[in-house]
């Protein structure tokens, strides 16, 4: 937008995207175009480790839109927890969430509510609540969402063509020559 509209634009991206932003945010003015405004992202963690990063290239680091609900399932099922060896020493020790990938997903994703979230952590915290029976949870929630938003892409799907227009306008933009 800001290239050949010369519009105003909010991208949103993630931190690991800042220094490309920030050139543009640099530049932008000084070849007379507007600087992009940009919202970050929350980092969602891996599936293998609060530090780690969902991957394409290692799918079972992430759980993928496309995934069907059975494969996520079983994802969420193998996703790193904060939890102790056996069930025994996490009834006396407790998990420990901080550095648990499920319960994360829920703080970030799949628990809207504060007073859920934290009730949550306290079982948790307290060994009540075991791993896995949070993971069954989130691959309950995770299941539903996956089912719910490839229903509506398969419905998205059926009314595309009412919103296609045949392109003259990105043919034209593209094949725009910049004079610098």
């Amino acid at each position: 937008p800001t290239l050949f509209e010369r519009r105003r634009c909010l991208i949103p991206y993630g931190i690991d995207q800042d220094p490309y932003f920030r050139v543009q945010r640099d530049i932008a003015p000084k070849l007379g175009y507007y600087k992009a405004a940009g919202v970050m992202s929350k980092f969602i963690p891996g599936l293998e480790g609060i530090e780690s990063k969902m991957s394409a290239s290692k799918p079972e680091t992430a759980i993928f839109l496309s995934d069907p609900p059975e494969v996520a399932a079983k994802k969420v099922m193998n996703a790193f927890t904060g939890g102790q060896p056996t069930v025994r020493e996490q009834r006396e020790k407790g998990g420990r969430p901080e550095i648990c990938c499920v319960f994360q997903w829920f703080k970030i994703l799949f628990e809207p509510s504060d007073e859920a979230l934290r009730e949550r952590y306290e079982r948790c915290v307290g060994g009540e609540l075991l791993c896995g029976e949070c993971k069954v949870e989130l691959a309950e929630r995770v299941g539903r969402f996956l089912r719910d938003h490839q229903m509506r892409v398969r419905d998205a799907e059926r009314v595309r063509d009412k919103f296609l227009y045949d392109g003259r306008l990105a043919q034209r933009m593209w094949s725009w020559e910049f004079k610098y």
